[in-house]
């Protein structure tokens, strides 16, 4: 056959190539490459002048009885072409690459397989969505291809390089096992173009996005990488020059395009198709026809003096969809559901073929038993949430998730990031301990770059992937919206000088006009002809604030003619409401005709131009109220984060100078935070720096009194013990010099002690007691040790105190050490 000796290949020298290497091996015996299963390059002749090879992806829906009738079409139209090799980017057979699935899902391409003419990667669904030697081996077995392999075509002319990326992923700046082999192979090849083959794309437009754990394969020597996994045809061309064609529209179904990847030339997603590549040694020329053979884009690269591939041309094509994408400021804040309470608001979860549950009682809790996936790996609950809702994004938001399990294990998120790009990245984990086990927890995943767009399967917005198959149960999720940080934390117009960030909007029914007061200029609300409330429509300006919901302030400077009321009507986060009215503001006979301030609170304030005239917010003066406002400011509270800083740094500013005022700023600024946990950490910080300010207080008023008479030493004593053990409970890297002060006040009251139980009394002395004795054995001990102490304590007080006493004193105190 033509094609086969220009290929310079046999199904027997092919045959014999793969069963001599094993089918498994990815690493070819010679110099740590990939394992090449053509025949070498023979040096003695030049490559073949033009070879034509078919691209096809995400094809095999005849596995799975679907889509099967244009698998077939594709089929029809790649033989139309008589290419020299068929090359796939994956997914060749659906769902799990069980045999009898690969049998259907090939049986349009069977001929091609047969004559060796067939050269194709591994997706997800080739594997069984897991990344088991065994899930894979019928299609290795039926195509007669190792999971990673090295193939050449026209002596020289191009080789196809598979290094196996769906089961081979980066983990941060660390290559898979597989790298070296894959660059040296890059490396040592010869050929005048290489293509590299790997299922998942770096880069996409479509709906799993972005794959950036395979960007290993961008490695220098590679002039084209084909890819699939989306269900689309695209062409990117990467910051750093590389080419990317996505060829995953072969017949198992299409996908919908999501947001353009940086660098997407042309990208369709509504035609089923496959790629042409016509290759000579000086150019490599990309066809992406559609059925039943229309070429809709085409692009051509070429070598510059270094060897590097670049664009050289490329057809025209207009984006019919520039802007795919959502609104970034949602209509609700929360959406959630919860099975044992029976509600839903905003968040549903549906059953999906690789994420089963059914509804049962666990442990007296009604909720959702995830069930084993039946393409293994993890366990799944795909989660839905209503677009009327939240939609578009990107979004900051927490997630938080009521759970229980009957073993150890983790799971985490999985949402479409816009940072990455990928539809399915994944969260930090949340894992289960032993002490975990069997017992409802809660916890809360920080998510900073959601994007609610529908693009998972069955059209979620983001997955629970609880690896391991982990029989988790889900009692309850919750979902919050964070709002982002505004540029400003406050907005005010005064009509004595310039607006900042917040004006007066002009309104049918909200008329108004400038006047000048006592010298001052203002604004005198005029009445409104269509109803009784006198209106005032504001306006933030966008630049200043957006979005919401914030907890704010506004404070009106206003004043009127005669008595009445008004109120401030904002966008509520909280009711829903457009025009949610503030607490009324009653203006007495006392207030008529002079200048009034007043502070009103508006709680989960939303900013997004909601109410007439686009205003964000009115004033409203019942009874048709006169009223003239001089000035007027919004002011946001603190946002949680914020909170949380300023007390973190008052706990702080206390460590660094413990005292009563730094103590009562810290308490202030704890009591804004709602974070039980930190709460707890700042207050126990805080707790020692008490004690620290109680030691020292105490240690100053001994250091104060004069120890003159017996009052005196008496609470010199006391406070000393105090202060002793309050030092007992300070952290030993905290104490700093309190123990040397305490002996310091110790010797000192010590030795006043023992000048004043050496005086001469008149008469019986005084029955010592008991602290004071403490003291002095305490003493003694610092000063002397253990030996003789009953023989010098006496010497102290033996007017005072008898021997039994001392005795008694000085063995309680040696058990106490």
């Amino acid at each position: 056959m033509l094609v086969r000796r220009k290929l310079g290949i046999t199904m027997a020298s092919v045959a014999a190539l793969i069963l001599s290497a094993g089918l498994s091996t990815a690493v070819g015996a010679a110099g740590g490459e990939l394992q090449r299963i053509t025949p070498p390059v023979d040096a003695n002749q030049p490559p073949q002048d033009r070879l034509v090879f078919a691209v096809i992806g995400d094809y095999g829906g005849c596995g799975a009885d679907r889509t099967c009738a244009e698998e077939y079409q594709v089929a029809d139209m790649v033989h139309s072409w008589n290419p020299a090799a068929i090359l796939t980017t994956g997914d060749n057979t659906y769902q799990q690459g069980l045999p009898e699935e690969v049998v259907k899902a090939q049986a349009p391409y069977k001929a091609d397989i047969d004559a060796g003419k067939v050269f194709p990667i591994m997706g997800n669904h080739d594997y069984g969505n897991g990344c088991s030697p065994e899930s894979v081996q019928p299609s290795l077995d039926y195509f007669k291809v190792p999971a990673s392999f090295v193939a050449g075509f026209g002596n020289g002319l191009l080789d196809f390089v598979n290094p196996d990326a769906n089961c081979h992923t980066a983990t941060g700046s660390a290559k898979p096992p597989i790298y070296d082999a894959y660059r040296n192979t890059l490396t040592n090849s010869s050929a005048a173009w290489k293509v590299v083959g790997g299922h998942q794309p770096v880069y996409s437009s479509g709906k799993a996005g972005n794959n950036l754990d395979r960007a290993w394969l961008m490695t220098p020597g590679v002039d084209l990488i084909l890819a699939g996994h989306d269900h689309h045809a695209e062409h990117i061309e990467t910051a750093d020059g590389y080419h990317i064609a996505i060829s995953g529209n072969g017949g198992a179904g299409l996908t919908p395009l999501f947001g353009v990847a940086p660098g997407s030339k042309f990208r369709d997603a509504t035609h089923f198709g496959a790629m042409r590549l016509t290759v000579t040694p000086d150019s490599l020329k990309a066809e992406y026809l559609s059925l039943p053979g229309t070429v809709d884009y085409w692009f051509l690269l070429k070598k510059d003096a270094q060897g590097r591939a670049y664009l050289a041309e490329r057809s025209d094509w207009v984006d019919p969809d520039p802007g795919p994408g959502g609104n970034p400021i949602p209509n609700k804040y929360t959406v959630s559901f919860d099975v044992a309470a029976e509600k839903a608001d905003g968040l549903t979860c549906k059953n999906y073929e690789d994420g089963p549950f059914v509804t049962a009682e666990v442990d007296g809790r009604r909720a959702l038993e995830l069930q084993k996936n039946p393409f293994g790996g993890a366990n799944q609950l795909y989660l839905f949430v209503d677009d009327a809702a939240i939609s578009g994004g990107p979004y900051q938001v927490k997630a938080t998730i009521s759970y229980r399990s009957p073993v150890t294990g983790s799971f985490a998120l999985q949402y479409d990031s816009q940072q990455s790009g990928s539809a399915y990245q994944r969260s930090t984990a949340v894992t289960i301990g032993a002490d975990q086990v069997n017992q409802w927890q809660t916890a809360t995943v920080d998510i900073p770059d959601i994007r609610f767009t529908n693009r998972q399967n069955g059209g979620a917005d983001l997955r629970l992937n609880a690896v391991a198959n982990l029989p988790l149960a889900i009692s309850a999720v919750r979902i919050d919206v964070v709002p982002p940080t505004p540029p400003v934390t406050r907005v005010a117009m005064d009509f004595s000088g310039e607006s900042d960030g917040l004006t007066w909007i002009p309104y049918e029914s909200g008329p108004a006009h400038e006047i000048v007061v006592n010298g001052r200029r203002a604004l005198q609300v005029d009445k409104n002809t269509f109803n009784s409330g006198n209106n005032l429509y504001l306006a933030v300006d966008d630049r200043y604030l957006t979005g919401g919901p914030y907890d704010a302030t506004a404070t009106i400077e206003y004043r009127s003619p005669v008595t009445g009321s008004f109120v401030l009507q904002y966008d509520s986060a909280a009711t829903g409401s457009a025009y949610q009215s503030t607490a009324r503001v009653n203006i007495t006979a006392a207030m008529v005709d002079t200048w009034q301030t007043v502070t009103l609170d508006l709680p989960r304030a939303m900013f997004r131009n909601r109410q007439n005239g686009n205003a964000d917010m009115r004033i409203v003066g019942a009874n048709n109220l006169p009223l003239i406002i001089g000035s007027m400011s919004v002011q946001l509270a603190d946002s949680q984060e914020q909170l949380l800083k300023a007390a973190q740094d008052a706990v702080a500013a206390a460590e660094a100078d413990p005292s009563a005022e730094t103590i009562a700023a810290a308490e202030t600024a704890i009591a804004k935070v709602t974070d039980a946990t930190q709460v707890t950490a700042l207050n126990q910080r805080l707790a020692v720096v008490k004690l620290l300010v109680q030691a020292r207080d105490l240690l100053d008023r001994i250091a104060a009194i004069e120890l003159t008479n017996a009052d005196q030493l008496d609470s010199a004593v006391t406070d000393l013990a105090a202060a002793t053990a309050i030092v007992a409970q300070i952290p030993a890297d905290r104490r700093g010099d309190l123990p040397e002060q305490v002996g310091t006040a110790k010797r000192r009251v010590a030795d006043v002690l023992a000048r004043f139980f050496a005086k001469p009394v008149e008469g019986k002395p005084d029955p010592i007691k008991r602290p004071w004795l403490d003291l002095v054995v305490s003493d003694t001990y610092d000063r002397f040790g253990e030996t003789d102490l009953h023989d010098r304590v006496m010497s102290i007080v033996r007017s005072h105190a008898t021997g039994w006493q001392v005795t008694v004193a000085i063995d309680e105190f040696l058990a106490a050490r």
